[in-house]
């Protein structure tokens, strides 16, 4: 018996378990984007369970701005899916690669080249004042 609970424990410790929470609205537009303007790839019906895989920020829909992408790959206002809570609930989406496109090189070299460093006076060569 012991040795069966051990097999339980080790299989659900590292299999990911994805949680899913169920559509508060009658029919929910599920859109391509995390906002109204973009376009409805598919609906939910009330009660429907559907899994986050990533939340984001988008248009307000009732004072709630967090769209929640599903494993379908469209987004769902959150104010419509009953997660338990006002604020995430899941990690953010991400917007792609944190390098940045130079493969995390700076530019450069970098050197001072302001011609009036060190110089205080009356005179605004560029007249801004």
């Amino acid at each position: 018996m012991k040795l069966l609970s051990l097999a339980i424990c080790a299989l659900l410790s590292s299999t990911s378990l994805a949680v899913s929470y169920p559509i508060t609205g009658n029919t929910v537009n599920c859109r391509s984007g995390p906002g109204t303007s973009y376009g409805v790839k598919k609906s939910y019906k009330k009660g429907q369970k559907v899994s986050i895989s990533c939340q984001t920020s988008g248009t307000s829909v009732n004072g709630n701005s967090i769209w929640d992408k599903t494993s379908d790959g469209c987004y769902v206002a959150d104010y419509y899916v009953k997660t338990g809570s006002n604020g995430y609930v899941t990690k953010k989406c991400g917007g792609g690669s944190s390098k940045p496109p130079s493969g995390g090189k700076v530019p450069g070299p970098m050197k001072n080249d302001y011609p009036y460093s060190g110089k205080c006076g009356g005179v605004d060569p560029w007249n801004y004042y």
